[in-house]
């Protein structure tokens, strides 16, 4: 897992990448209460994203395109008030 941030124009921007196998399907990363997990409840994508959201922020989560492995991108407002 690399970690990678930055901090322009008032936008802290947060990237998380890995090289496991990917995500099986992307379409639905973010429909609520959908889930490929046995004891999975579907709602932890999306909940973070609408906590994003709110904060004026996007979360987004897809497949690599540069090689194997998935990848989350946040970003999120600061020094508002």
């Amino acid at each position: 897992m690399r970690v990678r941030w930055s901090l322009t124009d008032g936008l802290l921007k947060l990237l998380l990448v890995d090289e496991g196998p990917g995500l099986p399907q992307t379409a639905n990363l973010f429909v609520p209460f959908f889930t490929t997990k046995a004891g999975g409840s579907g709602i932890g994508l999306v909940l973070g994203r609408q906590i994003a959201e709110a904060h004026g922020g996007t979360l987004d989560l897809e497949n690599r395109d540069d090689g194997p492995g998935s990848r989350a991108k946040l970003t999120l407002p600061v020094g508002r008030h």
